[in-house]
């Protein structure tokens, strides 16, 4: 599917390594800022969690970082063809190199996450998806130095890798705010969304089924995507 039809907008991924899913989905409308300014995605993709805030929030400006040249073409012609166009800028550079002169109020990220595993032959698909482009202290580096210091960042991974990311972000004087664990079917975990900010606080536990024992949409998923999806699902 080379375009995927949102209910305000519409997201063009025919060049991108990976097309729309389920975590941006669910990242994009759990998410959440109390006084958003300026947002930074890093690893936008297609573009799809960029619009999804977009479309949330008053931001000020959006910034999508792409290091992929063909995920940024997507990207590029999602950011133009949108109802917040003025808002967004899509910059194709790695984060890694990345140096703005401001931080961030908001950072958002659905980061490559498959480390030590066989690598795909596609080496798009292999960009997007493997932690060698970004490691997650690289990610988390990243965060520490745009995240201002009222700010709030969110990272979706994989279930069995959250407790050692956020140990690490413990070192760099990141602290998680939520822990939101993705039942992806009742009884098995398969992400978390991870909050960060600069300061302790009390961490906000919660949990989110996607879909229920016979593969259907969950109602809360339903309920929770419904400004999105321009279908029933």
């Amino acid at each position: 599917m080379n375009v995927f039809r949102f209910r305000h907008f519409q997201i063009q991924q025919q060049h991108a390594a990976l097309k729309v899913g389920t975590d941006s989905m669910v990242l994009g409308t759990l998410c959440h800022w109390d006084s958003p300014g300026k947002l930074l995605d890093i690893g936008t993709g297609t573009g799809v969690l960029t619009l999804m805030c977009a479309q949330r929030f008053p931001f000020e400006e959006i910034i999508g970082l792409e290091i992929s040249e063909e995920a940024f073409l997507d990207a590029q012609i999602n950011a133009w063809n949108n109802p917040f166009t003025s808002r967004i800028l899509i910059v194709n550079q790695a984060i890694q190199n990345y140096w703005p002169e401001f931080q961030f109020d908001a950072i958002i990220s659905n980061p490559p996450f498959f480390e030590n595993s066989f690598k795909n032959p596609d080496k798009q698909k292999s960009l997007a998806r493997h932690t060698d482009s970004l490691t997650f202290s690289e990610l988390l580096d990243a965060i520490s130095r745009l995240l201002s210091p009222a700010g709030k960042a969110w990272i979706i991974l994989p279930f069995e890798a959250h407790e050692a990311f956020v140990q690490h972000a413990d070192q760099k004087n990141l602290f998680p705010a939520n822990l939101i664990t993705i039942f992806g079917k009742p009884g098995k975990q398969t992400r978390t969304i991870v909050s960060l900010r600069k300061q302790q606080t009390n961490v906000q536990e919660s949990s989110f089924c996607i879909r229920d024992e016979y593969r259907n949409y969950t109602e809360e998923y339903k309920e929770l995507t419904k400004e999105f999806h321009n279908r029933k699902l």
